[in-house]
């Protein structure tokens, strides 16, 4: 019989030890919190040492400034670690925005590295260190709105188009490890570098200049304008939803693609 303590225990992450990359701000740090206030051991991986320093501080954890990109540093992230029980996959970039006519081939490729390259390297490190373990693993997979419906520009959109089908073909892979990969896409999540461009205090993502584009016009504009929920989400919204997935309430859920946007995608 299910008890009322049972339940109570099944968002618990008392003995796991995760690892939340990209967790230097924003969505990531709101991440890294959820999971530290869940009871994980939690390593806070950034390319920006000194904000993962602020954040492992702040939640009792364990920062590590690493270039995602880079498969030797990944290796020696994953390897550093105690035990690898939680990944997620955060880091990423929308910074490689615009029409495909603006967009340089170095670009394109920064688009890709920064946001698929660096969940490939940091799961394939990950699920090796959690099959020898053998006690299986949860992988969360951050992508977002845009690759279910174009948005941001050509090279992030499908870059993040990406990250969901290649959550779906590595949940595949890594199930009879008992290792669930399932994805998370964000809607619209006021963050510092979105708040910072809406008040004027850093360039807007999209090029003032570009080329005439279907992406980003009136259309577009008008959806992510018109949330039905009526307002945007914060990253905790992203962490309770990453929290979810990662724990004992989700062991039997792998490869799904959860929509987190206030109904951003229905209208």
């Amino acid at each position: 019989m299910t008890t009322r303590n049972d339940i109570s225990q099944l968002l618990s992450l008392e003995g796991k030890h995760a690892v939340v990359t990209g967790s230097a701000t924003g969505i990531g740090e709101g991440i890294a919190e959820i999971f530290a206030a869940a009871g994980a051991q939690v390593t806070v991986a950034d390319r920006d040492g000194v904000g993962a320093q602020r954040v492992a501080s702040a939640i009792g954890g364990r920062a590590v400034q690493v270039d995602l990109t880079n498969e030797k540093e990944v290796l020696d992230l994953i390897n550093g670690m105690e035990q690898v029980d939680i990944v997620v996959n955060n880091a990423g970039s929308y910074f490689d925005v615009g029409p495909i006519l603006d967009q340089s081939i170095d670009s394109w490729r920064r688009a890709m590295d920064n946001n698929l390259t660096t969940c490939y390297l940091v799961s394939r490190a990950a699920a090796r260190r959690m099959i020898d373990a053998g006690n299986g693993g949860s992988i969360v997979n951050i992508s977002s709105v845009d690759g279910l419906l174009p948005c941001m520009g050509t090279g992030y959109d499908t870059a993040k188009a990406a990250v969901i089908q290649f959550s779906r073909s590595l949940a595949v892979d890594l199930a009879p490890h008992n290792i669930r990969v399932n994805n998370i896409a964000p809607g619209h999540i006021m963050v510092e570098t979105l708040r910072k461009m809406k008040d004027g205090e850093i360039p807007s993502l999209w090029p003032q200049k570009h080329e005439k584009t279907g992406l980003m016009n009136d259309l577009t504009k008008a959806r992510s304008a018109n949330i039905p929920l009526g307002h945007s989400g914060v990253p905790s919204d992203i962490g309770n939803a990453a929290l979810f997935l990662a724990s004992e309430a989700a062991t039997y859920i792998t490869g799904v693609t959860l929509p987190v946007d206030g109904g951003w995608l229905l209208v």
